[in-house]
């Protein structure tokens, strides 16, 4: 089960970082892999989604539901995908939060997964390539969120 872990420091305050990486729907703004993020269900801190990608090179646009459970009192969030999981046969991620100081919060995200046997991507490409998407991602998070005018409201 290979897992990846990736950290980043935002220089903004918590609950601005948590609140906004947190709103799926603010994810095209966000992510730069993201066409679409739709929320299909909420129910208190549990969040059903759907993510849409862009397509790239050879690559089609990719889109499946997720579960996300967000726990701002214990500065994570963690989330599993549900239909399809392939190219994987399992994806579960945590999101953690560290307040440095009162503008300064190290945001840690955690993907374990299994490739699916169907795949026909090996698990050390898989591996790379979402351990390198990460933290293009991250950046991008990281520069939009240091960027977001004024507070945001939990």
């Amino acid at each position: 089960m290979p897992r990846i872990e990736n950290s980043i420091i935002v220089e903004r305050d918590f609950d601005t970082t948590f609140d906004l990486t947190n709103d799926i729907e603010l994810w095209t703004k966000l992510f730069t892999e993201y066409k679409e993020a739709k929320v299909l269900e909420k129910n208190g801190n549990e969040v059903l989604f759907q993510l849409t990608t862009y397509p790239e090179g050879e690559r089609p646009s990719r889109t499946w539901v997720s579960r996300r459970i967000i726990d701002k009192e214990n500065k994570q969030a963690t989330a599993e995908r549900l239909d399809p999981k392939f190219p994987f046969k399992y994806m579960n991620i945590r999101w953690s939060y560290e307040v440095i100081s009162p503008n300064q919060v190290k945001m840690t995200w955690m993907q374990e997964f299994e490739v699916d046997p169907e795949c026909p991507i090996s698990e050390e490409k898989m591996t790379h390539f979402l351990n390198q998407n990460t933290k293009i991602q991250m950046s991008a998070v990281k520069e939009k969120v240091e960027s977001w005018p004024g507070n945001v409201e939990g």
